[in-house]
């Protein structure tokens, strides 16, 4: 998927601003608090309904105003084509999707799967085990069709059998949830199986390996392996029920990230930490691609900080390779390879307004 036309009203430090970026790649300089960041996280309400930064709207909505409105034009891989909108108040939310209203986000988010690189990404390596798990869910959303919905309903069931639990239920009571959250998990531990395998197919082949070592990613379900999860409920039934609580399953499930069979947050420096994140976006993206979706757009915010030469040329080049829509932000566009200067469309933000850039050298 590429956005070909954006525009944007009271996001942050925007106010309006509108847009043609290119179909390929795209660089938006510009000092700290000029509105690099908020452009980007524009895009991301436009693919999700969310930001990337918080989970307060009144946090984003400009300043003395009540409103932001961020309107798109996107196109297929196939040459569909779509207008797609947000307007978000501080307590309501109203997408549009080709002029029409549309109910619930997830319609739209599944037209535009987008990827993000910006100053949250560390928890990826050093946060606590809901971000990497988030990794896997936003990446299945995409490729298996009946994924949101299986979640959804295990969430439910889950929530049911912990109100029991907190009700000191007897254990036939339980056993009626436990029965429906058994196939469910089966099902998701599947999905997120397979998943990992193929992600770390495509990181065996990834140049980070030269500056960082061998990356690989550890997928612990949640529960003992070779154990049927109906059986394993029974058993901690007695503990669930002391802690009220359902302690094992697919929403205790753990992504860890190793660099040569090391943990690497216990490892890696902030530089390289970068590297690794970038690499997992670019095999995140080729996951995509070669599961048949439509491209992301990647959003990539800061690249240059904490990185070396030798670093920002390597994730660069690496993320330039995914062939994807990609939008760079920059203090300097010189602060970015050449590379990526050389074959993008160049933007200028300053004061909240945003316009085109001559090209650099």
């Amino acid at each position: 998927m590429q956005l070909t036309a954006l525009s944007v009203q009271h996001v942050r430090r925007i106010c309006a601003a509108e847009i043609y970026p290119s179909k390929e790649v795209n660089l938006i300089s510009g000092q700290n608090g000029s509105g690099k960041t908020s452009f980007l996280e524009s895009i991301h309400y436009l693919a999700t309904a969310r930001s990337f930064r918080t989970t307060r709207t009144s946090d984003v909505i400009s300043h003395g105003q009540n409103t932001l409105v961020v309107n798109g034009k996107l196109q297929g891989g196939a040459g569909q084509n779509y207008r797609v909108g947000i307007e978000k108040t501080r307590k309501t939310t109203r997408l549009k999707l080709n002029g029409e209203i549309v109910r619930v986000s997830s319609k739209i988010a599944r037209l535009v799967p987008v990827l993000t690189f910006n100053t949250e990404s560390h928890l990826m390596l050093n946060g606590g085990p809901a971000n990497r798990r988030a990794l896997l869910d936003r990446l299945l959303f995409h490729v298996e069709p009946r994924y949101l919905e299986v979640l959804k309903d295990y969430y439910r069931a889950l929530k049911q059998r912990n109100t029991l639990l907190r009700t000191k239920a007897s254990r036939t009571q339980v056993r009626l949830w436990d029965t429906q959250l058994a196939p469910m998990a089966a099902e998701l531990d599947g999905w997120r199986g397979e998943c990992i395998s193929t992600i770390n197919r495509y990181l065996e082949e990834s140049e980070v390996a030269d500056i960082c070592g061998s990356l690989r990613l550890e997928y612990q379900r949640g529960w003992p392996p070779h154990q049927e999860y109906e059986e394993l409920l029974a058993t901690t039934f007695p503990r669930d029920r002391e802690v009220r609580l359902t302690t094992t399953g697919p929403h205790r499930a753990e992504l860890r990230i190793f660099v040569d069979d090391k943990l690497a947050k216990t490892i890696v420096s902030r530089g390289q930490g970068k590297l690794i994140i970038a690499a997992i976006i670019c095999a995140q993206a080729q996951y995509l691609r070669d599961s048949g979706q439509e491209e992301p757009i990647l959003l990539i915010d800061d690249l240059s900080s904490e990185l070396d030469r030798t670093g920002r040329n390597l994730a660069a080049k690496m993320l330039l390779s995914t062939k994807a829509q990609t939008f760079f932000t920059a203090i300097d566009a010189l602060d970015l390879p050449a590379e990526v200067r050389a074959s993008a469309a160049l933007f200028h933000v300053e004061h909240g307004k945003m316009g085109p850039m001559a090209m650099v050298g």
